[in-house]
């Protein structure tokens, strides 16, 4: 199931010489708004392992409202798999609009940050939706 797991604004400290935010500044929101989605259904910790289709297709300026919406895709033995879309309201227009998407894959570890199965940490209160893709 689709949610919102972070939102908030780009300022002028978040952009480029171009006037609009650096790459790396909306990766970093999506890597948190990612690591959220896991802690709603894992009770260990989680490590980022890679992102991949990371698409960047329209630019974000000052002022614009930034949603981050995350969907749980697959969970393996250990490694549990988000989509991750970004959509901008834009401050001048109101007109929302994406502006990027990847999914991020997260691994389950322990307190030594050794790899644990995903089956063994998930949480009692999870959705059914997401306990099917176990």
């Amino acid at each position: 199931m689709k949610k919102i797991s972070l939102r908030g604004r780009a300022y002028p400290g978040d952009l480029n010489h171009s006037g609009t935010v650096f790459g790396g500044w909306i990766m970093a929101k999506m890597d948190k708004a990612a690591s959220i989605a896991v802690e709603d259904i894992v009770d260990s910790g989680a490590v980022t392992v890679s992102v991949t289709d990371l698409h960047f297709l329209k630019p974000i300026r000052n002022g614009d409202i930034v949603t981050i919406y995350t969907e749980i895709i697959k969970i393996g033995n250990t490694s549990i798999q988000i989509n991750v879309n970004v959509m901008v309201r834009c401050k001048k227009s109101h007109e929302e609009y994406n502006v990027t998407e990847a999914i991020f894959t997260f691994v389950t570890v322990d307190e030594d940050g050794k790899s644990i199965n995903v089956a063994d940490v998930i949480r009692d209160d999870v959705d059914d939706d997401v306990r099917d893709l176990l």
